[in-house]
Protein backbone atom coordinates (compact mmCIF):
# COMPACT_ATOMS: atom_id res chain seq x y z
CA UNK A 1 0.00 0.00 0.00
CA UNK A 2 1.25 3.81 -0.68
CA UNK A 3 1.51 5.92 1.99
CA UNK A 4 -1.02 8.96 1.38
CA UNK A 5 -3.30 10.34 3.33
CA UNK A 6 -5.72 7.78 3.31
CA UNK A 7 -3.55 5.22 4.47
CA UNK A 8 -2.35 7.58 7.16
CA UNK A 9 -6.08 7.88 8.32
CA UNK A 10 -6.81 4.48 8.11
CA UNK A 11 -3.30 4.08 10.55
CA UNK A 12 -4.08 6.15 13.03
CA UNK A 13 -7.84 4.53 13.53
CA UNK A 14 -6.28 1.37 14.18
CA UNK A 15 -4.19 2.61 16.43
CA UNK A 16 -7.28 4.33 18.22
CA UNK A 17 -9.22 0.67 17.74
CA UNK A 18 -6.65 -0.57 19.93
CA UNK A 19 -6.74 1.85 22.53
CA UNK A 20 -10.50 1.40 22.96
CA UNK A 21 -10.35 -2.57 22.91
CA UNK A 22 -7.37 -2.58 25.36
CA UNK A 23 -9.46 0.18 28.03
CA UNK A 24 -13.03 -1.60 26.92
CA UNK A 25 -12.72 -4.72 25.74
CA UNK A 26 -14.59 -4.29 22.68
CA UNK A 27 -14.67 -1.84 19.52
CA UNK A 28 -11.47 -2.89 17.46
CA UNK A 29 -13.48 -4.57 14.71
CA UNK A 30 -16.23 -2.12 14.52
CA UNK A 31 -13.64 0.88 14.04
CA UNK A 32 -10.96 -0.70 11.87
CA UNK A 33 -12.82 -2.47 9.79
CA UNK A 34 -14.98 0.12 7.57
CA UNK A 35 -11.26 1.95 7.67
CA UNK A 36 -9.46 -0.64 6.11
CA UNK A 37 -12.16 -1.36 3.82
CA UNK A 38 -10.94 2.49 2.77
CA UNK A 39 -7.76 0.60 0.96
CA UNK A 40 -8.82 -2.90 0.59
CA UNK A 41 -11.54 -5.32 -0.60
CA UNK A 42 -14.10 -5.53 2.68
CA UNK A 43 -13.43 -9.36 3.27
CA UNK A 44 -9.83 -9.18 2.89
CA UNK A 45 -10.16 -6.41 5.30
CA UNK A 46 -12.23 -8.94 7.22
CA UNK A 47 -9.44 -11.36 6.66
CA UNK A 48 -6.73 -9.50 8.26
CA UNK A 49 -8.21 -8.13 11.00
CA UNK A 50 -9.16 -11.73 12.65
CA UNK A 51 -5.66 -12.21 14.23
CA UNK A 52 -4.85 -8.82 15.45
CA UNK A 53 -8.40 -9.31 17.49
CA UNK A 54 -7.35 -12.92 18.48
CA UNK A 55 -3.79 -11.87 19.91
CA UNK A 56 -5.79 -8.92 22.06
CA UNK A 57 -8.46 -11.33 23.07
CA UNK A 58 -5.70 -13.63 24.22
CA UNK A 59 -4.01 -10.72 26.40
CA UNK A 60 -6.68 -10.01 28.18
CA UNK A 61 -8.53 -13.26 28.89
CA UNK A 62 -4.78 -14.64 30.55
CA UNK A 63 -4.19 -10.92 32.27
CA UNK A 64 -5.84 -12.76 35.51
CA UNK A 65 -5.07 -16.39 35.05
CA UNK A 66 -6.95 -19.03 32.99
CA UNK A 67 -10.45 -18.39 33.06
CA UNK A 68 -12.13 -21.35 34.35
CA UNK A 69 -15.34 -19.23 35.66
CA UNK A 70 -15.87 -17.67 32.43
CA UNK A 71 -16.12 -21.09 30.57
CA UNK A 72 -18.28 -22.91 33.07
CA UNK A 73 -20.69 -20.02 33.14
CA UNK A 74 -21.10 -19.38 29.37
CA UNK A 75 -20.82 -22.18 28.07
CA UNK A 76 -23.83 -22.55 26.23
CA UNK A 77 -23.26 -19.30 24.83
CA UNK A 78 -19.95 -20.26 23.18
CA UNK A 79 -21.41 -23.06 21.52
CA UNK A 80 -24.61 -21.51 20.51
CA UNK A 81 -21.79 -18.46 19.04
CA UNK A 82 -19.53 -21.24 16.87
CA UNK A 83 -23.40 -21.92 15.22
CA UNK A 84 -23.95 -18.23 14.76
CA UNK A 85 -21.06 -17.87 13.02
CA UNK A 86 -20.91 -20.42 10.23
CA UNK A 87 -24.80 -20.11 9.60
CA UNK A 88 -24.10 -16.89 8.76
CA UNK A 89 -20.90 -17.35 6.98
CA UNK A 90 -22.48 -20.61 4.85
CA UNK A 91 -25.18 -18.36 3.33
CA UNK A 92 -28.98 1.34 23.10
CA UNK A 93 -28.50 1.33 26.35
CA UNK A 94 -30.05 -1.25 27.69
CA UNK A 95 -30.87 -0.62 31.53
CA UNK A 96 -32.11 -3.74 32.99
CA UNK A 97 -30.58 -6.47 35.15
CA UNK A 98 -30.58 -10.31 34.01
CA UNK A 99 -31.08 -12.74 37.12
CA UNK A 100 -29.02 -15.69 37.30
CA UNK A 101 -31.91 -18.16 36.14
CA UNK A 102 -32.42 -16.08 33.02
CA UNK A 103 -29.19 -15.62 32.47
CA UNK A 104 -29.33 -19.21 31.95
CA UNK A 105 -32.28 -19.46 29.29
CA UNK A 106 -30.42 -16.44 27.34
CA UNK A 107 -26.64 -17.22 27.31
CA UNK A 108 -27.75 -19.95 24.02
CA UNK A 109 -29.43 -17.29 21.65
CA UNK A 110 -27.67 -14.55 23.16
CA UNK A 111 -24.34 -16.74 21.85
CA UNK A 112 -26.53 -17.37 18.62
CA UNK A 113 -27.65 -14.22 18.23
CA UNK A 114 -23.58 -12.85 18.89
CA UNK A 115 -22.32 -15.19 16.46
CA UNK A 116 -24.96 -14.34 13.64
CA UNK A 117 -23.87 -10.53 13.83
CA UNK A 118 -20.26 -11.14 13.79
CA UNK A 119 -20.56 -13.20 10.81
CA UNK A 120 -22.70 -10.93 8.73
CA UNK A 121 -20.82 -7.51 10.07
CA UNK A 122 -17.63 -8.57 12.04
CA UNK A 123 -19.62 -6.15 14.85
CA UNK A 124 -20.49 -8.94 17.58
CA UNK A 125 -19.25 -6.31 20.14
CA UNK A 126 -22.25 -3.69 21.16
CA UNK A 127 -25.06 -6.87 21.52
CA UNK A 128 -21.94 -8.85 23.42
CA UNK A 129 -21.32 -5.76 25.92
CA UNK A 130 -24.86 -4.76 26.50
CA UNK A 131 -25.74 -8.46 27.43
CA UNK A 132 -22.79 -8.69 29.62
CA UNK A 133 -23.32 -4.90 31.36
CA UNK A 134 -26.63 -6.28 32.27
CA UNK A 135 -25.00 -8.64 34.26
CA UNK A 136 -23.51 -6.22 36.11
CA UNK A 137 -20.21 -7.86 36.07
CA UNK A 138 -17.35 -6.24 37.38
CA UNK A 139 -14.42 -5.19 35.62
CA UNK A 140 -11.89 -7.19 35.26
CA UNK A 141 -14.77 -9.82 34.98
CA UNK A 142 -16.21 -7.96 32.29
CA UNK A 143 -12.89 -7.64 29.87
CA UNK A 144 -11.98 -11.23 30.73
CA UNK A 145 -15.88 -12.70 29.85
CA UNK A 146 -15.73 -10.15 26.37
CA UNK A 147 -12.48 -11.47 25.78
CA UNK A 148 -13.17 -15.00 26.19
CA UNK A 149 -16.65 -14.71 23.61
CA UNK A 150 -14.22 -12.75 21.12
CA UNK A 151 -12.08 -15.17 20.79
CA UNK A 152 -14.31 -18.01 20.44
CA UNK A 153 -16.13 -16.22 17.88
CA UNK A 154 -12.95 -14.96 15.86
CA UNK A 155 -11.43 -18.86 15.77
CA UNK A 156 -15.11 -19.67 14.48
CA UNK A 157 -14.55 -16.76 11.94
CA UNK A 158 -11.48 -17.95 11.15
CA UNK A 159 -12.55 -21.32 9.97
CA UNK A 160 -15.45 -19.95 8.15
CA UNK A 161 -13.87 -17.45 6.35
CA UNK A 162 -11.12 -19.91 5.28
CA UNK A 163 -13.55 -21.09 2.72
CA UNK A 164 -12.82 -17.28 1.17
CA UNK A 165 -9.52 -18.53 -0.03
CA UNK A 166 -8.13 -15.00 1.14
CA UNK A 167 -5.48 -16.95 3.76
CA UNK A 168 -2.47 -16.46 1.82
CA UNK A 169 0.55 -15.35 2.57
CA UNK A 170 0.52 -11.53 1.54
CA UNK A 171 -3.31 -11.56 3.08
CA UNK A 172 -1.38 -13.36 6.57
CA UNK A 173 1.82 -10.86 6.37
CA UNK A 174 -0.26 -8.21 6.14
CA UNK A 175 -2.46 -9.37 9.45
CA UNK A 176 0.72 -9.66 11.18
CA UNK A 177 1.87 -6.14 10.29
CA UNK A 178 -1.16 -4.68 11.18
CA UNK A 179 -0.62 -6.69 14.99
CA UNK A 180 2.43 -5.62 15.49
CA UNK A 181 0.89 -2.22 14.50
CA UNK A 182 -1.47 -1.95 16.95
CA UNK A 183 0.33 -3.10 20.11
CA UNK A 184 0.71 0.10 21.62
CA UNK A 185 -2.75 1.63 21.33
CA UNK A 186 -3.40 -1.68 23.15
CA UNK A 187 -1.01 -1.55 25.60
CA UNK A 188 -2.19 2.17 26.51
CA UNK A 189 -5.34 0.84 26.56
CA UNK A 190 -4.92 -1.56 28.97
CA UNK A 191 -3.01 0.84 31.05
CA UNK A 192 -6.07 3.17 30.97
CA UNK A 193 -7.86 -0.01 31.97
CA UNK A 194 -5.84 -0.82 35.13
CA UNK A 195 -6.38 2.87 36.52
CA UNK A 196 -10.21 3.11 36.05
CA UNK A 197 -13.03 2.61 38.53
CA UNK A 198 -16.10 0.32 38.21
CA UNK A 199 -18.29 3.16 38.09
CA UNK A 200 -16.44 5.13 35.81
CA UNK A 201 -15.58 2.27 33.74
CA UNK A 202 -19.34 1.67 33.43
CA UNK A 203 -20.40 5.22 32.47
CA UNK A 204 -17.30 5.01 29.69
CA UNK A 205 -18.84 1.87 28.52
CA UNK A 206 -22.60 3.27 28.48
CA UNK A 207 -21.11 6.07 25.94
CA UNK A 208 -19.11 4.19 23.82
CA UNK A 209 -21.85 1.58 23.64
CA UNK A 210 -24.47 4.94 22.48
CA UNK A 211 -21.49 6.33 20.17
CA UNK A 212 -21.39 2.74 18.56
CA UNK A 213 -25.60 2.61 18.15
CA UNK A 214 -25.18 6.12 16.02
CA UNK A 215 -22.57 5.00 14.33
CA UNK A 216 -24.52 1.78 13.06
CA UNK A 217 -27.84 4.19 13.11
CA UNK A 218 -25.94 7.00 10.58
CA UNK A 219 -24.10 3.89 8.53
CA UNK A 220 -27.41 2.05 7.27
CA UNK A 221 -28.95 5.29 6.84
CA UNK A 222 -26.12 6.72 4.22
CA UNK A 223 -26.37 3.04 2.79
CA UNK A 224 -29.90 2.97 2.40
CA UNK A 225 -29.64 6.51 0.85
Amino acid sequence: MSVDLTTVLVGVALLFAAFVKGTSGMGFPLIATPMVALLLDLRVAITILIIPNIVMDIAQIFRGGFPYAVLRRFGWFFLLTVIGVFVVSSWLRCEFTISPRLEKILNPPAGFISGFINGLTNAAGPPLAIYLYSLRLEKREFIRSIATMFIVTKLSQLAAVSTWNLFNRSTLALSLEVTLFILLGFYGGLKIQDRINKETFSRWLLLLLFIVGVTLILRALTQAG
